[in-house]
Protein backbone atom coordinates (compact mmCIF):
# COMPACT_ATOMS: atom_id res chain seq x y z
CA UNK A 1 0.00 0.00 0.00
CA UNK A 2 1.55 3.30 -1.07
CA UNK A 3 1.62 6.53 0.89
CA UNK A 4 -0.18 8.64 -1.73
CA UNK A 5 -3.72 9.77 -1.05
CA UNK A 6 -6.23 7.71 -3.06
CA UNK A 7 -10.01 7.95 -3.13
CA UNK A 8 -12.68 5.58 -4.45
CA UNK A 9 -16.46 5.53 -4.60
CA UNK A 10 -19.05 2.79 -4.93
CA UNK A 11 -22.82 2.56 -4.70
CA UNK A 12 -25.44 -0.18 -4.36
CA UNK A 13 -29.21 0.03 -4.57
CA UNK A 14 -31.37 -0.81 -1.55
CA UNK A 15 -34.67 -2.26 -2.83
CA UNK A 16 -37.74 -1.62 -0.65
CA UNK A 17 -40.79 -3.75 -1.52
CA UNK A 18 -44.33 -2.40 -1.42
CA UNK A 19 -45.97 -2.99 1.94
CA UNK A 20 -42.85 -2.03 3.91
CA UNK A 21 -43.35 -0.07 7.12
CA UNK A 22 -41.81 3.38 6.66
CA UNK A 23 -40.00 5.34 9.36
CA UNK A 24 -39.74 9.00 10.24
CA UNK A 25 -43.36 9.95 11.03
CA UNK A 26 -45.47 8.69 13.90
CA UNK A 27 -48.72 9.53 12.10
CA UNK A 28 -48.10 7.89 8.71
CA UNK A 29 -51.38 6.37 7.46
CA UNK A 30 -49.96 3.04 6.30
CA UNK A 31 -47.07 1.09 4.76
CA UNK A 32 -45.33 1.89 1.49
CA UNK A 33 -47.30 1.60 -1.74
CA UNK A 34 -44.43 1.95 -4.21
CA UNK A 35 -41.16 3.72 -5.00
CA UNK A 36 -40.71 7.36 -5.95
CA UNK A 37 -36.93 7.16 -6.22
CA UNK A 38 -34.64 4.24 -5.44
CA UNK A 39 -32.74 4.24 -2.16
CA UNK A 40 -29.02 3.72 -2.26
CA UNK A 41 -26.07 2.86 -0.09
CA UNK A 42 -22.89 4.66 -1.05
CA UNK A 43 -19.32 4.12 0.12
CA UNK A 44 -16.42 6.54 -0.01
CA UNK A 45 -12.98 5.02 0.60
CA UNK A 46 -9.89 7.06 1.42
CA UNK A 47 -6.39 5.59 1.63
CA UNK A 48 -3.33 7.50 2.78
CA UNK A 49 0.04 6.57 4.32
CA UNK A 50 -0.96 3.02 5.16
CA UNK A 51 -4.35 3.89 6.64
CA UNK A 52 -7.80 3.48 5.18
CA UNK A 53 -11.19 5.01 5.98
CA UNK A 54 -14.52 3.79 4.56
CA UNK A 55 -17.59 5.97 4.91
CA UNK A 56 -20.90 4.22 4.23
CA UNK A 57 -23.92 6.50 3.67
CA UNK A 58 -27.34 4.83 3.59
CA UNK A 59 -30.75 6.23 2.66
CA UNK A 60 -32.32 5.22 5.98
CA UNK A 61 -34.11 7.10 8.77
CA UNK A 62 -31.42 6.02 11.24
CA UNK A 63 -28.61 3.57 11.89
CA UNK A 64 -28.76 1.88 15.28
CA UNK A 65 -25.65 0.47 16.92
CA UNK A 66 -26.57 -3.11 15.99
CA UNK A 67 -26.84 -2.18 12.32
CA UNK A 68 -23.62 -0.15 12.43
CA UNK A 69 -21.78 -3.16 13.87
CA UNK A 70 -23.24 -5.48 11.22
CA UNK A 71 -22.24 -3.10 8.43
CA UNK A 72 -18.70 -2.80 9.78
CA UNK A 73 -18.35 -6.57 9.90
CA UNK A 74 -19.68 -6.97 6.36
CA UNK A 75 -17.44 -4.22 4.97
CA UNK A 76 -14.38 -5.74 6.60
CA UNK A 77 -15.03 -9.07 4.84
CA UNK A 78 -14.44 -7.17 1.60
CA UNK A 79 -11.87 -4.66 2.90
CA UNK A 80 -9.96 -6.57 5.60
CA UNK A 81 -7.26 -3.93 6.09
CA UNK A 82 -9.69 -1.28 7.38
CA UNK A 83 -10.05 -1.14 11.20
CA UNK A 84 -13.57 -1.34 12.60
CA UNK A 85 -13.40 2.20 14.02
CA UNK A 86 -12.42 3.48 10.55
CA UNK A 87 -15.74 2.33 9.06
CA UNK A 88 -18.41 4.97 9.55
CA UNK A 89 -22.07 4.21 8.87
CA UNK A 90 -24.31 7.24 8.34
CA UNK A 91 -28.03 7.56 7.67
CA UNK A 92 -29.30 10.36 5.46
CA UNK A 93 -32.32 10.41 7.82
CA UNK A 94 -34.86 10.29 5.02
CA UNK A 95 -38.38 10.07 6.43
CA UNK A 96 -39.51 8.02 3.43
CA UNK A 97 -37.27 5.01 3.99
CA UNK A 98 -37.88 1.72 5.81
CA UNK A 99 -38.43 1.81 9.56
CA UNK A 100 -35.14 0.78 11.14
CA UNK A 101 -35.93 1.15 14.85
CA UNK A 102 -35.61 4.90 15.31
CA UNK A 103 -36.69 5.36 18.91
CA UNK A 104 -35.20 7.73 21.51
CA UNK A 105 -32.25 5.96 23.03
CA UNK A 106 -31.96 3.62 20.05
CA UNK A 107 -33.75 0.40 19.21
CA UNK A 108 -33.35 -2.94 17.53
CA UNK A 109 -33.06 -2.98 13.75
CA UNK A 110 -35.64 -5.24 12.05
CA UNK A 111 -34.05 -8.46 10.83
CA UNK A 112 -34.76 -7.80 7.16
CA UNK A 113 -32.70 -4.60 7.20
CA UNK A 114 -30.08 -6.07 9.51
CA UNK A 115 -29.39 -8.47 6.62
CA UNK A 116 -30.02 -6.34 3.52
CA UNK A 117 -28.15 -3.18 4.50
CA UNK A 118 -24.80 -4.81 5.41
CA UNK A 119 -24.88 -6.86 2.22
CA UNK A 120 -25.41 -3.76 0.07
CA UNK A 121 -22.82 -1.81 2.06
CA UNK A 122 -20.22 -4.53 1.49
CA UNK A 123 -20.84 -4.37 -2.27
CA UNK A 124 -20.54 -0.59 -2.27
CA UNK A 125 -17.34 -0.66 -0.20
CA UNK A 126 -15.74 -3.29 -2.45
CA UNK A 127 -16.55 -1.15 -5.48
CA UNK A 128 -15.11 1.94 -3.80
CA UNK A 129 -11.81 0.26 -2.98
CA UNK A 130 -11.60 -1.23 -6.48
CA UNK A 131 -11.90 2.25 -8.01
CA UNK A 132 -9.39 4.02 -5.76
CA UNK A 133 -7.07 6.31 -7.71
CA UNK A 134 -4.62 8.99 -6.56
CA UNK A 135 -6.17 12.37 -5.96
CA UNK A 136 -6.68 15.26 -3.57
CA UNK A 137 -9.48 16.40 -1.29
CA UNK A 138 -10.68 19.98 -1.10
CA UNK A 139 -12.91 21.54 1.57
CA UNK A 140 -15.19 24.51 0.94
CA UNK A 141 -17.80 26.09 3.15
CA UNK A 142 -20.88 28.02 2.11
CA UNK A 143 -23.98 29.57 3.61
CA UNK A 144 -27.05 27.99 2.00
CA UNK A 145 -30.21 30.11 1.73
CA UNK A 146 -33.67 29.08 0.67
CA UNK A 147 -33.56 25.40 1.63
CA UNK A 148 -33.38 24.89 5.39
CA UNK A 149 -33.75 26.86 8.58
CA UNK A 150 -34.05 26.26 12.30
CA UNK A 151 -37.55 25.25 13.32
CA UNK A 152 -37.26 26.36 16.94
CA UNK A 153 -35.32 28.70 19.20
CA UNK A 154 -35.47 32.33 20.25
CA UNK A 155 -33.95 33.60 16.99
CA UNK A 156 -34.16 30.77 14.46
CA UNK A 157 -31.79 31.06 11.53
CA UNK A 158 -33.15 30.80 7.99
CA UNK A 159 -29.85 29.80 6.41
CA UNK A 160 -27.54 26.88 7.15
CA UNK A 161 -23.78 26.28 6.88
CA UNK A 162 -22.83 23.59 4.36
CA UNK A 163 -19.49 21.87 3.80
CA UNK A 164 -18.35 20.49 0.45
CA UNK A 165 -15.60 17.89 0.36
CA UNK A 166 -14.66 17.46 -3.29
CA UNK A 167 -12.42 14.81 -4.85
CA UNK A 168 -9.98 15.85 -7.58
CA UNK A 169 -7.94 13.60 -9.82
CA UNK A 170 -5.78 16.07 -11.69
CA UNK A 171 -8.48 17.86 -13.68
CA UNK A 172 -9.94 21.13 -12.47
CA UNK A 173 -13.48 19.75 -12.47
CA UNK A 174 -14.21 17.55 -9.43
CA UNK A 175 -14.44 13.80 -9.81
CA UNK A 176 -16.87 13.66 -6.91
CA UNK A 177 -18.34 15.68 -4.09
CA UNK A 178 -19.60 14.88 -0.62
CA UNK A 179 -22.08 17.44 0.71
CA UNK A 180 -22.59 17.81 4.45
CA UNK A 181 -26.12 19.24 4.53
CA UNK A 182 -27.53 20.07 8.00
CA UNK A 183 -31.20 19.91 7.00
CA UNK A 184 -33.85 17.33 7.87
CA UNK A 185 -34.82 15.61 4.59
CA UNK A 186 -38.53 16.07 5.30
CA UNK A 187 -39.95 17.73 2.22
CA UNK A 188 -42.41 14.87 1.67
CA UNK A 189 -45.18 14.73 4.26
CA UNK A 190 -46.35 11.97 6.57
CA UNK A 191 -49.14 11.25 4.08
CA UNK A 192 -46.56 10.19 1.50
CA UNK A 193 -46.29 6.40 1.22
CA UNK A 194 -43.79 6.23 -1.64
CA UNK A 195 -40.21 5.26 -0.86
CA UNK A 196 -37.81 8.15 -1.43
CA UNK A 197 -34.46 9.56 -0.37
CA UNK A 198 -36.28 12.92 -0.16
CA UNK A 199 -34.02 16.00 -0.07
CA UNK A 200 -30.77 14.02 0.04
CA UNK A 201 -31.70 12.14 -3.12
CA UNK A 202 -32.94 15.28 -4.88
CA UNK A 203 -29.70 17.09 -4.08
CA UNK A 204 -27.62 14.17 -5.36
CA UNK A 205 -29.57 14.11 -8.61
CA UNK A 206 -29.34 17.87 -9.08
CA UNK A 207 -25.58 17.85 -8.52
CA UNK A 208 -25.17 14.98 -10.96
CA UNK A 209 -27.10 16.92 -13.61
CA UNK A 210 -25.30 20.23 -13.02
CA UNK A 211 -22.68 21.24 -15.64
CA UNK A 212 -20.21 22.14 -12.89
CA UNK A 213 -20.22 18.52 -11.69
CA UNK A 214 -20.54 16.68 -15.01
CA UNK A 215 -19.41 13.08 -14.58
CA UNK A 216 -18.83 13.44 -10.84
CA UNK A 217 -20.32 11.24 -8.16
CA UNK A 218 -22.36 12.93 -5.42
CA UNK A 219 -23.14 11.86 -1.87
CA UNK A 220 -25.14 13.81 0.70
CA UNK A 221 -24.49 13.34 4.42
CA UNK A 222 -26.82 14.90 6.96
CA UNK A 223 -25.02 17.26 9.33
CA UNK A 224 -26.19 18.88 12.56
CA UNK A 225 -29.85 18.90 11.55
CA UNK A 226 -31.52 18.22 14.90
CA UNK A 227 -33.38 21.54 14.87
CA UNK A 228 -33.25 22.27 11.13
CA UNK A 229 -35.78 21.41 8.42
CA UNK A 230 -37.20 22.74 5.16
CA UNK A 231 -40.34 23.93 6.95
CA UNK A 232 -39.69 27.68 6.60
CA UNK A 233 -38.80 27.50 2.88
CA UNK A 234 -40.78 24.75 1.22
CA UNK A 235 -43.76 25.83 -0.87
CA UNK A 236 -45.44 22.44 -0.82
CA UNK A 237 -44.66 18.86 0.17
CA UNK A 238 -44.53 17.31 -3.28
CA UNK A 239 -41.85 15.49 -5.32
CA UNK A 240 -41.57 18.60 -7.52
CA UNK A 241 -40.81 20.77 -4.50
CA UNK A 242 -38.22 18.25 -3.36
CA UNK A 243 -36.52 18.57 -6.75
CA UNK A 244 -36.69 22.37 -6.60
CA UNK A 245 -34.96 22.52 -3.22
CA UNK A 246 -32.35 20.02 -4.38
CA UNK A 247 -31.60 22.26 -7.37
CA UNK A 248 -31.19 25.29 -5.09
CA UNK A 249 -28.63 23.33 -3.05
CA UNK A 250 -26.82 22.15 -6.20
CA UNK A 251 -26.62 25.67 -7.62
CA UNK A 252 -25.13 26.93 -4.35
CA UNK A 253 -22.60 24.10 -4.36
CA UNK A 254 -21.60 24.92 -7.94
CA UNK A 255 -21.12 28.58 -7.05
CA UNK A 256 -18.94 27.60 -4.10
CA UNK A 257 -16.69 25.54 -6.38
CA UNK A 258 -15.70 28.75 -8.17
CA UNK A 259 -14.02 29.99 -5.01
CA UNK A 260 -10.61 28.82 -3.74
CA UNK A 261 -10.83 25.93 -1.26
CA UNK A 262 -10.23 26.47 2.43
CA UNK A 263 -8.25 23.22 2.67
CA UNK A 264 -6.44 21.02 0.19
CA UNK A 265 -5.33 17.55 1.31
CA UNK A 266 -2.86 15.77 -0.98
CA UNK A 267 -1.34 13.42 1.59
CA UNK A 268 -1.08 12.88 5.31
CA UNK A 269 -1.46 10.41 8.10
CA UNK A 270 -4.99 9.08 8.40
CA UNK A 271 -6.13 8.58 11.98
CA UNK A 272 -9.46 7.53 13.46
CA UNK A 273 -10.78 7.19 16.99
CA UNK A 274 -14.14 6.37 18.54
CA UNK A 275 -15.88 6.16 21.89
CA UNK A 276 -19.29 5.79 23.48
CA UNK A 277 -20.33 8.59 25.81
CA UNK A 278 -22.79 7.78 28.59
CA UNK A 279 -25.08 10.74 29.25
CA UNK A 280 -27.52 11.57 32.02
CA UNK A 281 -31.13 10.62 31.24
CA UNK A 282 -33.72 13.35 30.98
CA UNK A 283 -35.65 13.44 34.25
CA UNK A 284 -39.35 12.58 33.96
CA UNK A 285 -41.72 15.54 33.92
CA UNK A 286 -45.36 16.05 33.05
CA UNK A 287 -45.51 17.60 29.55
CA UNK A 288 -47.54 20.84 29.25
CA UNK A 289 -50.34 19.36 27.15
CA UNK A 290 -52.80 22.20 27.79
CA UNK A 291 -50.30 24.92 26.96
CA UNK A 292 -49.27 23.20 23.73
CA UNK A 293 -52.87 22.54 22.66
CA UNK A 294 -53.63 26.25 23.15
CA UNK A 295 -50.58 27.21 21.08
CA UNK A 296 -51.74 24.96 18.25
CA UNK A 297 -55.23 26.44 18.29
CA UNK A 298 -53.78 29.98 18.21
CA UNK A 299 -51.55 29.17 15.23
CA UNK A 300 -54.50 27.67 13.36
CA UNK A 301 -56.58 30.81 14.01
CA UNK A 302 -53.76 32.98 12.64
CA UNK A 303 -53.61 30.92 9.48
CA UNK A 304 -49.89 30.37 10.02
CA UNK A 305 -48.88 27.09 8.31
CA UNK A 306 -45.32 27.05 9.67
CA UNK A 307 -46.44 27.90 13.19
CA UNK A 308 -49.24 25.34 12.96
CA UNK A 309 -46.84 22.57 11.97
CA UNK A 310 -44.41 23.54 14.73
CA UNK A 311 -47.16 23.59 17.35
CA UNK A 312 -48.66 20.35 16.05
CA UNK A 313 -45.38 18.42 16.32
CA UNK A 314 -44.73 19.81 19.81
CA UNK A 315 -48.16 18.64 20.97
CA UNK A 316 -47.57 15.28 19.27
CA UNK A 317 -44.29 14.88 21.15
CA UNK A 318 -45.94 15.81 24.43
CA UNK A 319 -48.61 13.17 23.93
CA UNK A 320 -45.98 10.56 23.12
CA UNK A 321 -43.98 11.56 26.18
CA UNK A 322 -47.07 11.48 28.36
CA UNK A 323 -47.97 8.01 27.12
CA UNK A 324 -44.45 6.73 27.72
CA UNK A 325 -44.45 8.21 31.23
CA UNK A 326 -47.77 6.55 32.03
CA UNK A 327 -46.34 3.22 30.86
CA UNK A 328 -43.14 3.98 32.79
CA UNK A 329 -41.07 3.50 29.64
CA UNK A 330 -37.44 4.56 29.70
CA UNK A 331 -34.76 4.35 27.04
CA UNK A 332 -32.65 1.24 27.53
CA UNK A 333 -29.46 3.33 27.53
CA UNK A 334 -28.53 6.96 27.17
CA UNK A 335 -25.34 6.62 25.20
CA UNK A 336 -23.97 8.49 22.22
CA UNK A 337 -21.54 7.02 19.72
CA UNK A 338 -18.83 9.53 18.82
CA UNK A 339 -16.17 9.18 16.14
CA UNK A 340 -13.28 11.28 14.85
CA UNK A 341 -11.19 11.22 11.69
CA UNK A 342 -8.10 13.30 10.94
CA UNK A 343 -6.31 13.46 7.60
CA UNK A 344 -3.76 16.24 7.34
CA UNK A 345 -5.66 19.46 8.12
CA UNK A 346 -9.06 17.84 7.50
CA UNK A 347 -11.03 16.96 10.63
CA UNK A 348 -14.33 15.07 10.74
CA UNK A 349 -16.45 14.52 13.84
CA UNK A 350 -19.43 12.13 13.91
CA UNK A 351 -22.27 11.74 16.42
CA UNK A 352 -24.78 8.91 16.65
CA UNK A 353 -27.59 11.35 17.36
CA UNK A 354 -29.46 14.34 15.96
CA UNK A 355 -27.21 17.22 17.05
CA UNK A 356 -28.48 20.79 17.04
CA UNK A 357 -27.07 23.23 14.48
CA UNK A 358 -25.23 25.29 17.10
CA UNK A 359 -23.01 22.30 17.84
CA UNK A 360 -21.61 22.48 14.31
CA UNK A 361 -20.31 25.97 15.02
CA UNK A 362 -18.87 24.83 18.33
CA UNK A 363 -17.08 21.95 16.58
CA UNK A 364 -15.43 24.17 13.95
CA UNK A 365 -13.06 23.95 12.21
CA UNK A 366 -13.95 20.25 12.29
CA UNK A 367 -16.86 19.14 10.10
CA UNK A 368 -19.68 17.76 12.24
CA UNK A 369 -22.05 15.07 10.95
CA UNK A 370 -24.93 13.38 12.75
CA UNK A 371 -26.88 10.13 12.38
CA UNK A 372 -23.66 8.11 12.32
CA UNK A 373 -22.72 4.79 13.98
CA UNK A 374 -25.75 4.82 16.27
CA UNK A 375 -28.98 6.60 17.08
CA UNK A 376 -29.59 8.25 20.44
CA UNK A 377 -32.22 10.75 19.33
CA UNK A 378 -32.19 14.53 19.57
CA UNK A 379 -29.23 16.34 21.15
CA UNK A 380 -30.58 19.81 22.04
CA UNK A 381 -28.18 22.46 23.27
CA UNK A 382 -28.35 23.59 26.89
CA UNK A 383 -30.49 26.67 26.23
CA UNK A 384 -33.00 24.77 24.07
CA UNK A 385 -34.49 23.09 27.15
CA UNK A 386 -36.18 26.37 28.09
CA UNK A 387 -38.93 25.71 25.51
CA UNK A 388 -41.20 22.66 25.19
CA UNK A 389 -40.40 21.98 21.53
CA UNK A 390 -40.82 18.64 19.78
CA UNK A 391 -37.11 17.91 19.97
CA UNK A 392 -36.77 18.76 23.66
CA UNK A 393 -39.85 16.72 24.57
CA UNK A 394 -38.55 13.72 22.61
CA UNK A 395 -34.91 13.67 23.67
CA UNK A 396 -33.87 11.04 26.24
CA UNK A 397 -30.92 13.24 27.28
CA UNK A 398 -30.74 15.64 30.22
CA UNK A 399 -29.71 19.25 29.75
CA UNK A 400 -25.98 19.57 29.09
CA UNK A 401 -25.67 16.19 27.39
CA UNK A 402 -25.01 17.64 23.95
CA UNK A 403 -22.12 19.69 25.23
CA UNK A 404 -20.63 16.65 26.98
CA UNK A 405 -20.86 14.57 23.81
CA UNK A 406 -19.23 17.33 21.78
CA UNK A 407 -16.41 17.70 24.31
CA UNK A 408 -15.75 13.97 24.06
CA UNK A 409 -15.59 14.25 20.27
CA UNK A 410 -13.17 17.16 20.37
CA UNK A 411 -10.97 15.18 22.76
CA UNK A 412 -10.96 12.32 20.24
CA UNK A 413 -9.88 14.68 17.49
CA UNK A 414 -6.93 15.73 19.61
CA UNK A 415 -5.94 12.08 19.99
CA UNK A 416 -6.41 11.39 16.28
CA UNK A 417 -3.86 13.99 15.17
Amino acid sequence: MTGALAVGYGVAELPVPAGTELGGYADRPGPSTGVLDELQIAALSIRSHGGRFVWVVADLPCVNTDLAAAVRAAVRTQVPDVPAEAVWVSATHTHAGPETGCTPGGGDTPTAWLNAVPSAAARAAAAAVATEVPGTLQLRRLRLAGVGGQRSGARPRRTVPVELISVHRGAQRPAGVLVVLPVHPTVLAAENRLVSADLAGATRRAIGAHPAFAGAFATVVTGAAGDVSTRTHRRSQTPAECDRLGSVAADAAAAAMLRPPELVVAAGRLRTASTTVRLDPRPPAAPPLGELAAALAAAERRGDPVGTRTAYTALQAARLADGAARREERPRAVECAVGAMALGPLRLLAMGAEPYLALAGAAAPAVLVGYTNGYLGYLPTHDAYRRPTYEVLRTPVARGGAERALAAGLALLALAR
